[in-house]
């Protein structure tokens, strides 16, 4: 429980954008994002969108091509 609450504070309290996402059928899905990235997207919007539905089409294209297309 400790271990969760820790993980909370750090991941909130990063500058970088950090998104938790799993990947479903070659698209990333998000779980949860951190304050930095949720004032870039400018709403949190449903956990379990699609990433592409959340970001700005220039991001998700960018972390799309760095990610090594491993999924």
């Amino acid at each position: 429980m400790l271990k969760d609450h820790m993980f909370e504070f750090y991941f909130d309290q990063m500058n970088e954008l950090v998104f938790l996402a799993e990947v479903k059928n070659q698209h990333l899905y998000y779980k949860k994002m951190n304050k930095a990235a949720a004032k870039l997207v400018r709403c949190q919007g449903e956990a379990g969108m699609r990433l592409e539905s959340v970001l700005p089409e220039r991001v998700y294209h960018s972390l799309y091509l760095t990610s090594g297309k491993c999924f």
